[in-house]
């Protein structure tokens, strides 16, 4: 299946909206956070025009069906309260990587555990994946923690090239 065709994950509190340039404001403060870019190993966001390419590049992966990213709307609240994405495939289509971040108000509120486990179900359902990964700081305990809570299971023998400060985990169908 196309990611472009794939239905938006909904949930209890959530909506989920394909990530586009009405985004731009939610990316720029999240990736300007020095709180939820801690344990990201770039730079802090200094410009908008840096949040308006991020959106650009992720709607064209989409376009060329290389990633899926959300926008995590607060049901209750209207409001825009993170974002997660599907990308990363691997060649044969049946591994993918999941990346997400929070606004650090909403943080250890349950919001994530409740994406991470749409996406988790829409990635094995719909997309037919056997296996989704996650990268993550190896001093992240809250991603760590969040991971474990939804079954990944860390891979203590595999590195990421690169980031020696990653830790892998993987969930698989």
């Amino acid at each position: 299946m196309k990611l472009i065709n794939l239905k938006n994950p909904d949930t209890e509190r959530l909506v989920f909206v394909t990530t586009s340039m009405d985004d731009v404001a939610l990316v720029f403060q999240s990736r300007s956070n020095p709180i939820v870019r801690k344990y990201i190993m770039q730079p802090l966001y200094t410009k908008e025009e840096e949040a308006i390419n991020h959106i650009k590049k992720l709607i064209s992966y989409l376009k060329e069906d290389k990633s899926i990213s959300w926008t995590l709307i607060d049901k209750t609240l209207n409001k825009k309260i993170g974002g997660i994405c599907l990308w990363n495939f691997s060649k044969d289509r049946k591994t993918a990587e999941v990346g997400y971040d929070l606004l650090p108000e909403y943080f250890r509120k349950g919001y994530m555990s409740e994406a991470l486990k749409a996406v988790i179900d829409l990635g094995f359902k719909d997309l037919n994946l056997d296996r989704i990964e996650a990268y993550t700081h190896i001093e992240n305990e809250s991603s760590k923690k969040l991971l474990v809570a939804c079954g990944f299971v860390h891979q203590s023998e595999r590195k990421d090239p690169g980031f020696p400060k990653n830790s892998i985990y993987a969930l698989d169908k």
